[in-house]
């Protein structure tokens, strides 16, 4: 059975599934939507919080795909 993709604008689609960067590695899951960015954390106790602008999701199929790797997910998109 072919997996089903969903074409980027379906954001809320997005909400609690993973988030992948370009080499491959986990960002954290989708917690929110918000009008120009997805809000990603990482960890139970202490999380990560990212601020992902949608332009950068390439793609999403069950995952959500960014065009960045995970230095420039680190360096320009973790916030407190």
């Amino acid at each position: 059975m072919e997996e089903q993709r969903s074409n980027p604008g379906d954001w809320e689609a997005m909400v609690t599934k993973p988030v992948e960067t370009a080499d491959g590695k986990q960002v954290g899951s989708v917690y929110a939507i918000q009008p120009e960015r997805i809000v990603v954390y990482f960890g139970a106790v202490s999380p990560s919080k990212y601020l992902i602008p949608k332009s950068s999701v390439e793609e999403f199929d069950g995952i959500v795909h960014i065009k960045e790797d995970m230095d420039f997910v680190e360096s320009n998109y973790r916030f407190e």
